[in-house]
């Protein structure tokens, strides 16, 4: 074995491993079962024929990245190698890594052992990762995530061999799959929708190159919002304010015109974002793969956003000389970044609980409001005042983690005045008053003349 292509530890320090068994299939082939509680054997592999089950597997799971090979595959499970071998063979003229993660070390061993592996894992395209210690994985996840580019399949039946103790990484790599067969899923849809918002030629963000660098207040729709709401008026003097369209009805019904609002969902639900408010003195700026039909009725100037990761719009940002958009998975981590494009500065949240703040989904009065009718469920995280916890979800650790990255690469200060919700690591914690008097000597008027003025000129080229 190629040691320097291998992460393994040889260890078996976890009381709850299940016990894997090693046997022959009909044709002669290794497979591998587990017992159940009621003592039947459960099979990792066919029992008549592992190879042409391994074939069928990796086919079908190769498919599913229909455009460029991502730069690593990330395989959880070995068993007995079979669907390795079939990855290995049919991803041999891309060259693409294949990293295949095993927690079960006791039936590694015995796998390598008694030669179930012979051939596999001394490929040099292979890096195995094999430890029951959570600390590996976590580094291993976190080094991916920075660098982007892997693609995560899972050999379902191997998840019943993770010891108990390791239960949270099982969850991890599920939802990482179920959001990636969501984005498999959409990739129809949002390539028709880009294809329908780029018929007409939208201006973007070149538009509004030479704005001035002013404060910017941006507007999420989490259920702290109803603590904010009345000191946007005042605070609009002095800064830009952006929002995204969940907000948007609930600021209209009091009053409150934000400079500029973002929507990216390529969902027809989108459509329910445009009720209950007046749409045309306030542009747009979209996602080029929105919902196109939200595109055809909102009544205001309109902006397209080309976003990372995202091949054709990546595209066509190369052909039109536009900046690409970090998304970081939602709407208000949209927000934020198409606001550092702009330039504003420095830039603070309000509404961006990123919890489940008061038993809440999102602020009163909003399309998506919903309050938990028992205790809601998730996560226990530090709240916005340092003292408390709150319940977050998954997704939202998601995008409070993918703030937190933002402000570790930079050397701007981000403000964060949403008064509850999650604590996001490298924000400074500020109540909206105290935000509103640190900016008090910045008269805005001009800056957002000066927007205006080029929103208006743009839209109408």
């Amino acid at each position: 074995m190629n040691a320097s292509n291998h992460r393994i530890q040889r260890q078996n320090t976890l009381k709850h491993m299940p016990n894997v068994m090693f046997e022959k299939a009909k044709n002669d082939m290794w497979t591998a079962s587990i017992s159940n509680e009621g003592n039947q054997p459960i099979y990792l592999h066919s029992r008549y024929d592992p190879a042409m089950e391994a074939e069928r597997f990796a086919v079908a799971q190769l498919s599913n990245i229909v455009e460029e090979y991502p730069k690593r595959i990330i395989l959880y499970g070995i068993g007995c190698g079979h669907h390795v071998r079939a990855f290995l063979k049919h991803t041999e003229n891309v060259g693409v890594p294949i990293e295949v993660w095993e927690t079960n070390v006791l039936a590694f061993f015995n796998a390598e052992q008694i030669g179930v592996l012979e051939g596999i894992v001394e490929d040099p395209r292979l890096m195995l990762v094999v430890s029951d210690d959570i600390q590996v994985f976590s580094e291993q996840v976190q080094a991916w995530e920075e660098s982007g580019g892997v693609h995560v399949i899972i050999h379902e039946p191997s998840l019943r061999t993770i010891p108990e103790e390791l239960e949270s990484l099982k969850e991890l790599l599920q939802n990482f799959q179920l959001h990636q067969n969501s984005v498999v899923a959409n990739r129809t849809l949002l390539l028709d929708n880009f294809v329908r918002n780029t018929r007409k030629t939208w201006p973007s963000i070149s538009a509004f190159h030479g704005l001035p660098s002013v404060p910017a207040v941006l507007i999420s729709a989490g259920p702290s919002l109803s603590k904010t709401l009345p000191l946007l008026p005042m605070v609009s003097k002095h800064c830009l304010l952006g929002s995204v369209g969940t907000a948007a009805p609930l600021l209209y019904r009091h009053g409150i015109r934000p400079d500029f609002i973002v929507m990216i969902d390529p969902q027809p639900k989108m459509l329910d974002q445009l009720e209950d408010w007046e749409t045309q003195e306030i542009p747009l700026f979209f996602l080029s793969t929105l919902y196109p039909e939200v595109v055809e009725r909102y009544k205001g100037p309109k902006f397209i956003l080309f976003q990372e990761g995202q091949t054709a719009a990546e595209k066509m940002a190369v052909l039109r000389q536009e900046p690409l958009v970090l998304t970081g998975g939602s709407v208000s981590t949209t927000l934020f970044s198409f606001a550092r494009l702009l330039g504003l500065s420095p830039i603070c949240l309000v509404g961006q609980d990123l919890a489940y703040t008061e038993n809440k989904t999102h602020v009163e009065g909003t399309p998506l409001f919903q309050r938990w009718e028992s205790e809601a469920k998730g996560e226990l995280v530090l709240a916005f005042d340092s003292q408390g916890t709150v319940v977050s979800s998954r997704n939202l650790l998601l995008y409070k983690k993918w703030f937190e990255e933002q402000a570790r690469n930079s050397n701007e200060t981000f403000y964060n005045a949403t008064e509850g919700g999650a604590f996001i690591e490298g924000f400074t914690h500020i109540v909206l008053r105290e935000f509103m008097k640190s900016i008090q000597m910045i008269d805005v008027s001009e800056a957002r003349e000066i927007f205006q003025r080029l929103t208006r000129s743009s839209s109408m080229n």
